[in-house]
């Protein structure tokens, strides 16, 4: 393969003779299973119409597969996101005609008085630069304790909800910095530690296995909590946030990228199963289409964006950017302005998960 070196090989060879799991090889050579899936199967009957939300993810490819699939597709998206890594900027719903769209203008996600609309609504104005910005979040935190201006990264909250970043670099440090924080050991994932589902690596025949996994809530995004080493070897036990049932114990495939080293650490390698990314930080890319009631977006980064001029489809890159991360958070946003992490106040722990869940601000009152 092109781009696969001697070394990525040996790096394979080497893992699968401790572990004989696929997709752990696979993962230490920085590759998944789901790379090699090229296209859509298609069905033996048609379908009629296709639902297809987030559409504002979908690359030119997929959007050619669906439309193989479906005579009629249905998008929702939101053309003040980010587009896909990697393409032009323009989203796939940009070039219907004005007669196919059908555009909303007001945000439903947050409370009608929440101050992190007026920020979202505040990207559109183009007269709007990003130390204008910055102090209107200041000016925001100062009136309402909703919005709040950080100087370091909160640690305890990393390990509940992701600190936003858009560069993948910054990702990775501040990952390894929480770890740090923790004490967490090199060769193995402390209780309480988050993940990120990053997909299902699963061979056809597993196709029941694999909807019992996505009924749970085991879908690529998903945020879950390390509860510690499953029963059978290469199982983990966790907890799957926001899902009815939400303990599970799955075959996992389980990687932690280092600063610096091409290779990620793998402390569970399932021979299959679910795949899981570190999730004390997230870029800003993967959020999209996830919420959490506190975010914290690490505004450095959206400075970098700024500062390199960048702009995808006529918005500058760094209000999509912005736009996307402040929206995320369903209560409270942390603007973090310093590149440093506070120290921990108490030890990861996994008590808060056995209370049961606090209602969402948006549920209706019993």
């Amino acid at each position: 393969m092109e781009g696969l070196t001697d070394l990525a090989l040996d790096r394979a060879h080497a893992f699968y003779q401790s572990v004989p799991s696929i997709p752990g090889a696979l993962a230490a050579a920085g590759l998944r299973g789901s790379d090699f899936i090229q296209g859509w199967k298609r069905r033996e009957e048609p379908l009629d119409v296709g639902f297809v939300d987030e559409s504002s993810m979908l690359d030119e490819r997929q959007f050619a597969d669906l439309r193989e699939i479906f005579p009629a597709l249905v998008l929702f998206g939101d053309p003040a996101q980010l587009a896909p890594v990697g393409q032009s900027g323009e989203m796939v719903f940009d070039r219907l005609g004005e007669s196919r769209k059908l555009s909303l203008s007001r945000i439903h996600r947050q409370a009608e008085d929440n101050p992190i609309l007026d920020l979202a609504h505040a990207l559109g104005d183009d007269r709007i630069g990003f130390e204008a910005f910055e102090r209107l979040v200041e000016a925001k935190g100062r009136d309402d304790d909703r919005v709040v201006v950080s100087e370091r990264v909160d640690a305890g909250l990393m390990a509940r909800s992701p600190v936003l970043v858009w560069r993948n670099s910054t990702r990775v440090r501040l990952i390894q910095a929480f770890r740090a924080a923790y004490e967490a050991p090199e060769d193995a994932l402390l209780p309480g530690e988050p993940l990120i589902c990053d997909g299902i690596e699963l061979p056809l025949k597993h196709r029941k296995k694999r909807i019992d996994l996505e009924a749970r809530g085991l879908i690529k995004g998903a945020q879950v909590i390390y509860l510690g080493e499953g029963n059978r070897e290469g199982f983990a036990k966790l907890y799957v946030v926001g899902a009815e049932e939400p303990q599970v114990s799955a075959a996992s495939i389980i990687k932690i990228e280092k600063a610096g080293e091409e290779e990620p650490f793998i402390p569970h390698a399932a021979r299959m199963g679910a795949t899981f990314l570190h999730g004390a930080a997230v870029t800003i890319h993967k959020a999209q289409g996830s919420q959490w009631h506190e975010v914290q977006v690490f505004a450095p980064d959206l400075y970098a964006a700024a500062q390199s001029g960048r702009s995808e489809a006529g918005m500058p890159l760094w209000k999509r950017l912005a736009y996307v991360a402040i929206t995320r958070a369903q209560t409270r946003l942390y603007w973090v302005v310093r590149n440093r992490l506070a120290r921990p106040v108490a030890p990861l722990s996994v008590e808060d998960l056995k209370a049961p869940p606090a209602p969402l601000a948006l549920d209706p009152p019993e």
